[in-house]
């Protein structure tokens, strides 16, 4: 469990990231975050320290590079579901998800798949 446990702090990590490169989380990102932080078990001064880096911390998305490769399909798809929660996929969001694509060794054609499938459930840009 403790692995488990530590790579769903990992995604939420990546996820806090990829809802923070905007300069702002949205209510909706905020509630997938939110869950997310209660299934690993986040408390919410934790949940604050991560929105606080990942707002305020251009190192932050450096670090959270280190990123678990236990289900990359599975780590993509909440990080892209994320990423769409405000209703658009901006620039700055689709490099750091590329970045995080490479980093679990997701396949290319995979990505562009799974991207593909996030951009069509919010029509695109």
């Amino acid at each position: 469990r403790s692995s488990v446990m530590f790579q769903e702090v990992e995604i939420l990590r990546a996820a806090v990231c990829i809802a923070g490169v905007d300069g702002d989380i949205s209510e909706k990102e905020a509630a997938i975050i939110q869950k997310l932080a209660d299934h690993a078990g986040v408390g919410s001064a934790s949940l604050k320290a991560m929105k606080d880096c990942a707002l305020n911390d251009p190192n932050y998305y450096q670090q959270q590079l280190r990123f678990l490769r236990g289900d990359p399909d599975e780590s993509m798809k909440v990080l892209l579901r994320v990423a769409v929660a405000d209703g658009a996929l901006h620039q700055n969001e689709r490099v750091i998800l590329e970045i995080f694509a490479k980093k679990l060794g997701l396949d290319d054609a995979r990505y562009a798949e799974l991207l593909a499938a996030a951009e069509n459930a919010v029509g695109g840009e």
